[in-house]
């Protein structure tokens, strides 16, 4: 059969050869049933802002972004099926949509989010470390699971997953996690981790500016 047939991409584009596209991830499109309740979690809790709003293809769109670089960072669309069935390996990860997470600065600000999510009654709440990272996860009004996280300045090999105990201070966690890390396997600190597989990645590069 010809490569171009049965709905297969030509010979060339598939090439070894070819240099990767010049992308960067940009932003996500979330499918919802009840339109004013997700813009609400988006905007009030989560604080994201409404750059826009209108309808399209017979969708209702809300664009969302929380930098003005970027007109939408999330678009909320009507059209979400009222019943879908929960993912098979795990219910606290989406169906469809495993999970869409959101970078913090500081341990502070996770027990921030963590103390606001628990006020909105969030259900899927699980406070977690990766070794590389603290994180919190939690589900939208929708079901949507969504993580908050901060970076640790440790790399050890993913996935790992344990528990993360908020009523220790931020030194006790900090602590721990280092010396959870560096008993692991591929301990590293993370901006070596960085800068070895940063040489193999293809970066985004943006079009020049004019003087």
């Amino acid at each position: 059969m010809d490569a171009t047939q049965a709905g297969s991409r030509p010979t060339e584009v598939l090439s070894p050869e070819l240099a990767p596209p010049n992308l960067a991830f940009s932003h996500m499109g979330l499918s919802v049933i009840d339109m004013d309740r997700m813009e609400d979690f988006y905007t009030r809790v989560l604080g994201f802002t409404v750059t826009d709003r209108g309808f399209a293809a017979g969708m209702q769109l809300t664009f969302l972004s929380r930098d003005p670089a970027d007109h939408h960072q999330i678009v909320l669309a009507t059209g979400r099926p009222k019943s879908m069935p929960l993912n098979e390996a795990n219910p606290q990860y989406g169906a469809s949509i495993n999970q869409i997470s959101f970078k913090m600065a500081t341990i502070d600000d996770l027990r921030q989010i963590y103390r606001r999510l628990v006020a909105e009654d969030c259900s899927g709440m699980m406070p977690a470390s990766h070794g590389i990272a603290w994180s919190v996860y939690a589900h939208d009004p929708e079901g949507n699971n969504l993580e908050f996280f901060v970076d640790s300045d440790w790399y050890i090999t993913q996935p790992f997953l344990e528990p993360l105990d908020f009523s220790k201070s931020d030194e006790e966690i900090l602590g721990e996690t280092k010396a959870r890390c560096e008993a692991s396997e591929g301990f590293e600190p993370f901006s070596d981790w960085r800068a070895r597989v940063g040489r193999r990645m293809t970066l985004f590069r943006p079009a020049p500016r004019g003087n």
